[in-house]
């Protein structure tokens, strides 16, 4: 298991947030955003999960990935997470 915690730089709108679920799609490991303030945690390859709770500029996360291409898939949520740009 794989875990990084981040934090939200820019609002992320639902046309990225719908395509990071997407590109978490393509791995085999399940992927867990965990919002640390409201504890919930939510299932990256669900785009209608990934659209229930706003990430805003602040907001804080865990990712946490475990499977066979657990590592490539932390390093690929890691980056679309943490480059967001508006």
């Amino acid at each position: 298991m794989r875990v990084h915690d981040i934090e939200i730089t820019h609002d992320m709108q639902p046309q990225y947030l719908q395509m990071v679920a997407q590109k978490a799609s393509t791995y085999r490991s399940d992927i867990t955003i965990k919002f640390e303030r409201e504890n919930i945690n939510l299932d990256a390859k669900s785009i209608l999960g990934m659209l229930l709770i706003p990430m805003r500029t602040g907001t804080r996360i865990t990712i946490q990935t475990k499977g066979r291409d657990e590592q490539e898939a932390i390093d690929a949520m890691s980056s679309l997470l943490e480059n967001n740009t508006p």
